[in-house]
């Protein structure tokens, strides 16, 4: 078999075999909260929503011979954003493509690669229905050393970094990579910290990553504190996506993200979600007291609480210590939840890897919208999907999809905190 026939014969199963399953599952396994909340295609750029603002004003008492209520429409802010780019890689080396000569090696290199593609998707889509839109992983606390080819950086958390990603470095207020420092692959990450002190400030806990790609350490200084101000040190994307990743739920609960779908936050204070303290334990009382106030207050139904880790084992642990018998439930995309009965709805408790470790996040899913397409490949004006990557012996075939979260009441939503 020729190798245009091997890369046409691959293309086939992609589109006809792969590229179904795909499409189905990646809008429900990344998190649970997918499985729930509505979907809508996008036929433009321009994604609008309007979101209901309190109550409508045409109610009044009165008395017979008196002007009846003035009409009062339910006031609707509008939310206007753009559809966010999302591109996915599949690779094939050319000399796969050249010395495959069976249907069954055929089948396995395929396999290998787009399950490969799919696990990047799957973690990175999840990570961004989190975050807050600016795609910030994490920050930069030391400055970078280089030795043989590898570049050591140290960084305040690694919740959001992984082994393989391709990152980009920024120095604090950089709006492009730092030279030297895009499309870097994570090489390693340790995931057990140890300490550092800022000049000036109080010991902190840092993680050493190792990157590979770089050839010289990027100019980034350590953080240094002056007047309880910080200066240099710097932070780490996914490649080419600063500012340019999906509205995700963090964008709510960020007190530092000051605008949202357009709206200032300051100026609609009724976009500040509920925030419940805690006090470092995590009972029924507190739950109850967030969701009651997000009724009351924001006419919010929320239906699912999104635990970080901590949260949710402390939670648990919560419930087997005063013995409290729970039902749970199966989800769609195969999660688990924990049920929570609160008035006369029930309440999906679920662990989240992406919600930071000591918080709850609870949403109305009724109120959250993904819009997007299906997932096509690039076909390059007919000429089939795979295309040989400028010097480089490896086929691409490239995967894109465009499209953003909404949330139609984000000061609906709750922030538990210290838990």
């Amino acid at each position: 078999m020729s190798y245009e026939q091997t890369l046409k014969t691959y293309e086939k199963a992609l589109k006809e075999n792969y590229l179904p399953v795909w499409n189905n599952v990646l809008n429900i396994e990344p998190t649970p909260f997918l499985s729930k909340i509505k979907k809508r295609n996008i036929s433009g750029n321009k994604i609008v929503a309007a979101a209901p603002v309190g109550l409508s004003g045409g109610f009044g008492f009165g008395e017979e011979g008196m002007a009846t209520p003035k009409a009062g429409r339910v006031n609707f802010e509008r939310f206007e954003t753009n559809a966010k780019d999302m591109y996915v890689d599949i690779a094939i080396s050319a000399k796969a493509v050249r010395l495959t000569n069976s249907a069954g090696a055929m089948a396995n290199a395929l396999d290998t690669e787009i399950k490969g593609a799919y696990a990047a998707a799957k973690w990175n889509l999840g990570r961004s229905y989190f975050g807050n839109g600016t795609g910030v992983l994490c920050k930069i606390r030391k400055a970078p050393t280089y030795s043989d080819g590898l570049l050591t950086v140290y960084v305040n958390d690694v919740k959001f970094l992984k082994e393989g990603l391709t990152v980009d470095l920024y120095t604090v207020g950089g709006t492009v990579p730092v030279s030297g420092g895009d499309a870097l692959r994570v090489k390693t990450v340790t995931r057990t910290s140890e300490s550092f002190t800022p000049s000036g400030g109080s010991a902190e806990n840092v993680y050493k990553v190792v990157l590979e790609g770089a050839a010289s350490a990027p100019s980034i200084t350590a953080v240094t504190v002056s007047g309880g101000t910080e200066s240099g040190g710097g932070f780490i994307t996914v490649q080419n996506s600063y500012n340019r990743e999906i509205t995700g739920l963090g964008a709510i609960f960020d007190k530092n993200i000051k605008t949202i779908y357009g709206v200032s936050k300051a100026a609609n204070p009724y976009l500040y979600p509920t925030e419940v303290d805690c006090e470092n334990s995590v009972n029924n009382t507190s739950i109850t007291k967030g969701l009651r106030i997000a009724q009351r207050v924001k006419n919010s139904n929320v239906d699912m609480l999104l635990c970080g880790d901590n949260a949710f084992d402390r939670y648990r642990e919560e419930l087997e210590t005063n013995k409290i018998r729970v039902e749970g439930r199966e989800l769609e995309g195969g999660f688990k939840s924990i049920t929570f009965i609160f008035g006369n709805r029930e309440v999906d408790i679920v662990n989240e890897e992406f919600v930071p470790d000591n918080e709850m996040w609870g949403i109305d899913t009724t109120a959250l919208e993904l819009h997007s397409q299906e997932w096509q490949f690039c076909d390059l004006q007919g000429g089939g999907i795979f295309n040989l990557k400028e010097n480089q012996s490896v086929y691409r075939a490239l995967l894109a999809n465009y499209g953003e979260l909404i949330c139609t009441n984000p000061g609906g939503c709750v922030r538990f905190y210290n838990c």
